[in-house]
């Protein structure tokens, strides 16, 4: 619902004292929760009626972010103020301000830093309403506030918390680019490759929408070219050896060697030398394809 009401927006400038901002927001009658997720992230929102969504967002491997979807955003694109409000049964409690956040031209319209996320959360369970506020893009001495409602918060942060516990240990963003790194003349993994191989291994199993495994083995120019070409072969050879042997599909992978052709640092130095001497490990994924049931999120009854 929109509603108009008169506030003393202390936190915003005193030359705005006495103007009415539009706020939009539910109240403790039609607030509406919603969660949904998967193992790989959870989505927990409310409707802010006519205006958008209010998310806390939380990706497998992070921690959780709160983020404001608009359906047409009306605030300036610079910086809007962030606060908690008392709730409005408690009309003489205290605002507390956390400060500002951008507003951005594109989906999310604002992104909150995991501490105000955190926050915001804490402020909930205390049954208190964050909120956004700033000027419109349109005329700069009018100004709209959105806000949270915290009815029905503490069940569904329950379910929330459920979401939140069968989330892996990690995303493909941490794991889709890695690389291991070998010694000179080296072309064996040892155990703390197979650490980085084995949370490589742990994902794709458990994502089926990662279709493809490319491996590439490299070296750097100390030796003979034919030679450092072999030592590549014989590195991204055992990488492949060891993701087969942990159960990965060999039609899913495709290997590369390519010698001291290509480094990523000067081999004028040790260090340099030693960032050379690698084998890099991409995954692709199917980013359309409909995450299956048995991997969606289903809170207890």
């Amino acid at each position: 619902m929109i509603m108009w009401r008169f506030l003393v927006l202390t936190w915003l400038s005193p030359l705005v004292l006495a103007d009415a901002a539009l706020e939009y927001g539910s109240s403790v009658g039609d607030t509406r929760w919603s969660i949904s997720g998967s193992v790989f992230e959870c989505r927990f929102g409310q409707d802010i009626p006519d205006y958008g969504r209010g998310v806390f967002y939380h990706q497998a491997g992070e921690d959780v972010t709160f983020q404001l979807e608009t359906q047409r955003n009306l605030m300036d694109y610079s910086q809007a103020r962030v606060s908690i409000l008392p709730p409005p049964w408690q009309p003489s409690g205290k605002t507390e301000s956390l400060g500002t956040a951008r507003i951005l031209d594109e989906t999310p319209n604002l992104s909150l830093d995991v501490e105000r996320t955190n926050q915001f959360l804490h402020a909930l369970l205390e049954g208190k309403w964050p909120a956004i506020s700033h000027r419109t893009y349109y005329d700069p001495t009018r100004f709209v506030q959105v806000h949270l409602s915290a009815a029905g918060f503490i069940d569904y942060y329950r379910q929330y918390m459920e979401c939140v516990q069968q989330l892996l240990p990690l995303n493909f963003d941490q794991i889709a680019r890695s690389k291991v790194l070998f010694a000179s003349g080296e072309d064996m993994i040892d155990k703390r490759d197979m650490a980085v191989l084995d949370r490589i291994v742990f994902y794709i199993k458990h994502d089926p929408r990662v279709f493809a495994v490319y491996l590439d083995g490299h070296s750097d120019n100390v030796g003979r070219r034919y030679d450092n070409r072999q030592t590549s072969k014989a590195r991204v050879e055992d990488v492949e050896r060891y993701f087969i042997k942990q159960g990965i599909n060999p039609e899913m992978i495709t290997t590369r060697f390519h010698g001291d052709r290509y480094p990523i640092a000067t081999n004028s130095t040790a260090a340099g030398r030693a960032q050379n001497r690698r084998v890099t490990i991409r995954l692709e994924q199917r980013a359309d394809m409909e995450i299956p049931q048995e991997l969606r999120f289903r809170p207890t009854q």
